[in-house]
């Protein structure tokens, strides 16, 4: 490696370094009690003592402001129960539930070796559970996430290390969100009631693409809905009323010819008796046009009773229930034809 190379990586790793040790200001997180220097604890505790008296003023919003620039500087659990507190009363449950779940898990933390925080968890766990009658608390667990997926619950996400965990919610519609890619993976839109702790599962896998209605149809051997199948066999039940209707006329007329054509020979009877060489008196004539109006009558009621009843008949058998198709006969109707087809 020559000299010039050797000053340029010793410049960069100098540059890191510095960047490094600039990096908890430039970016506002604040140092762990255990780390700070007592600059840094003297800079965060002026802002702690502020927000206090702001706190103890009722001005809220002053409160919460100067207890984040303190936990900007220190991230101390104190400093952070307070923040908790000016946000329950600022009437923000939701968020003051989350400031007091970190300051529980922050305080545990140091506790070992600062036995002082104990006493700062335990108050924070029981104000907490004061505040959850006021909120919803939401668990989403995710399957099967892509990488690099980010999790949204109302709007705000959620760290991967929170999946799986109760995340506080505002009573109200909430809209959770699993994005991948800049595309949204998995949605779920839900309702939460003050003090419920609704569970909701995601799964970021994508969807199996559904196949054409036709594939489907296809594939499944069932016909679209486009239209019948040409081989299913049809349903003629409809036509069942108009072959007893035809039927019935055909048996009426049938009556009628018995009627009428009994008539009939009773008259012819009665004029062969007084016509005997076929001539008959002028006085019969009524009852020879009587006697033609009867057969006429009788004819026209055959005539209608053998149609009625042939109709009938074809009806009926051509609106029974369609059968599988296999060896047998079926009526045939068409112009000037009236038949039985066979088939094998």
């Amino acid at each position: 490696m020559g000299p010039a190379r050797r000053i340029r990586r010793s410049c960069a790793v100098a540059t890191v370094l510095v960047a490094a040790s600039m990096a908890p200001a430039a970016l506002g997180a604040g140092v762990s009690p255990l780390d700070a220097t007592a600059a840094q604890k003297k800079d965060a505790t002026d802002k702690f003592v502020a927000g206090k008296t702001a706190l103890g003023s009722k001005n809220w919003d002053a409160a919460v402001s100067e207890l984040r620039a303190s936990l900007d500087i220190v991230d101390s659990p104190n400093a952070r129960l307070e923040l908790a507190r000016a946000l329950r009363e600022q009437g923000k449950p939701a968020d003051a539930w989350t400031e007091y779940t970190h300051t529980i898990d922050g305080a545990l933390a140091l506790a070992p070796k600062e036995p002082r925080y104990t006493k700062t968890a335990e108050a924070a766990t029981t104000e907490r559970a004061e505040v959850e009658g006021r909120i919803g608390l939401v668990t989403v667990t995710v399957e099967r996430a892509p990488a690099g997926a980010t999790l949204t619950i109302g709007g705000q996400q959620v760290p991967e290390s929170r999946w799986g965990k109760p995340v506080a919610a505002a009573p109200g519609p909430l809209e959770i969100s699993l994005r991948a890619g800049g595309n949204e993976v998995a949605h779920k839109s839900i309702s939460v009631a003050a003090g419920d702790k609704p569970a909701v599962a995601l799964d970021g896998a994508p969807a199996p693409q559904s196949s054409g209605d036709g594939a489907a149809s296809a594939a499944s051997g069932a016909p679209s809905s486009g239209g019948e199948s040409p081989d299913a066999p049809s349903d003629h039940s409809a036509l069942r009323p108009y072959a007893y209707v035809a039927g019935g006329v055909g048996v009426v007329g049938l009556a009628l010819f018995t009627v009428f054509g009994l008539l009939s020979n009773s008259t012819y009877g009665d004029l062969q008796s007084a016509c005997p060489h076929g001539q008959c008196p002028s006085g019969k004539q009524g009852e020879i046009d009587s006697g033609r109006m009867q057969q006429t009558v009788a004819n026209v009621g055959l005539g209608v009773g053998i149609a009625g009843l042939v109709a009938g008949a074809a009806l009926y058998l051509y609106s029974r229930p369609p059968r599988p198709q296999g060896p047998g006969a079926a009526l045939v109707i068409g112009p000037g034809y009236l038949g039985v087809r066979g088939s094998l």
